[in-house]
């Protein structure tokens, strides 16, 4: 049996997981038509996902949203550097945007002072630097780096 957490996973676990890991369908009632796939109850399936994520065997179900192909073709990493007493502060106010995907705290190191890191999804390059522009304005920071993306090389996620 594989051990996850602490914890042993079962053989119906492991098939639970297997089904889900590359996604749920797009339709009105997801979990019933994997529950259905599965051949056991949307409340079954719904209960081993809910005792695996308490288990932390999964941390969360979330969507993945293909950016590119919604016509985000425009992609920037921008780190800034942002006094630690201001990192929640500024965080909050970037993560509020619809364009950014991501934003989380690292701890700055010698030879790279960025601490918040931002993910930007625009039309285009030039709407990227706009909005960035924007944000350095909104709270007040100057000192960032524009890593734009020029393709996407890998995008997976953990599997059974």
């Amino acid at each position: 049996m594989l051990e996850a957490h602490g914890y042993e996973l079962t053989p119906e676990d492991r098939r639970v997981l297997q089904a889900v890991q590359d996604g749920l369908p797009i339709c009105e009632r997801p979990y019933a038509a994997k529950a259905q796939e599965l051949g056991i109850s949307e409340r079954e399936l719904l209960d081993r996902l809910r005792r695996l994520r308490q288990r932390e065997v999964i941390r969360r179900m979330a969507a993945s949203i293909a950016h590119r192909k919604a016509g985000a073709a425009a992609n920037a990493m921008c780190v800034w550097r942002v006094p630690p007493s201001r990192l929640a502060e500024v965080g909050c106010r970037m993560a509020e945007r619809r364009e950014v995907s991501h934003c989380y705290a690292r701890k700055a190191v010698r030879g790279w002072r960025y601490n918040l890191y931002t993910m930007i999804h625009a039309r285009t390059r030039r709407a990227c630097l706009e909005l960035i522009r924007e944000l350095s304005r909104a709270v007040g920071i100057e000192d960032f780096v524009v890593l734009f993306s020029e393709r996407e090389l890998k995008k997976t996620w953990t599997r059974i």
